[in-house]
């Protein structure tokens, strides 16, 4: 095998962008709609206030959806009760659960790759329901390292989010493949550690947003990585 190891990121790459294509898009904006209805608030008003909260519960610094969603509403200067803000975590927890549904080829593809000797490693940017739930999909058992910002502390394109998913699959960056789909200048900094790094972009997944365009290898299908480490 050309490589020891593949890391995926998760977003995007194994499961649909909580965004975008436009399938997530409709239900993201539900979501949004319905916490923001649960907390009493405009809907607009909570988007951009859940935005801002982002980059701290990336990192760990808001520890759960629930004191985002008290900080956000005390922001506004909105009471909230316990109740209205238990329906918002109910709410967000049923959202991501069905954002992480795997792509049609990632189950198959993982246990390939296993099957070939292959480590398997993730790094994701993500929030407290991503790691509350990620166990629970049906991906996770073919891991052989999981590195989740908010558990870290750290997020992609750190160069030191790279150099301990290497640290927990045992092998060194120049051995690793990273796969992503070029969100947070996560294939850049990928590469800057001594990783290869290959752009991932499903065919109905048309927006760039503020992903990085790629002048590397691109692929449209996880499966195509099978053909890339042999």
């Amino acid at each position: 095998m050309k490589y020891r190891a593949v890391i995926f990121d998760l977003y995007g790459t194994l499961v649909d962008d909580l965004r975008n294509p436009h399938r997530q898009e409709e239900r993201y904006l539900r979501w949004a709609s319905d916490a923001a209805s649960i907390l009493g608030v405009c809907t607009e008003k909570f988007v951009r206030a859940w935005s801002g909260t982002v980059p701290r519960q990336s990192i760990g610094e808001i520890r759960t959806s629930w004191e985002a969603y008290a900080l956000i509403c005390d922001g506004l200067d909105v009471g909230v009760s316990d109740g209205q803000l238990e329906g918002a975590v109910a709410a967000g927890l049923q959202y991501v659960s069905c954002a992480l549904t795997p792509r049609a080829d990632v189950e198959e593809t993982l246990s390939s790759l296993h099957g070939d000797g292959v480590r398997i490693g993730l790094i994701s940017n993500c929030l407290a329901d991503t790691s509350r739930l990620w166990p629970s999909t049906p991906f996770a058992p073919l891991f052989d390292a999981v590195v989740l910002s908010y558990e870290v502390g750290m997020m992609k394109p750190d160069p030191r989010i790279y150099k301990l998913a290497c640290e927990r699959l045992g092998v060194e960056p120049g051995d690793c493949l990273f796969m992503g789909d070029g969100g947070s200048d996560e294939l850049t900094g990928a590469t800057n550690v001594g990783m290869d790094a290959v752009l991932i972009r499903a065919p109905d997944d048309t927006e760039n947003g503020d992903r990085e365009d790629w002048p590397g290898i691109r692929i449209s299908w996880v499966e195509e990585v099978l053909s890339l480490v042999e």
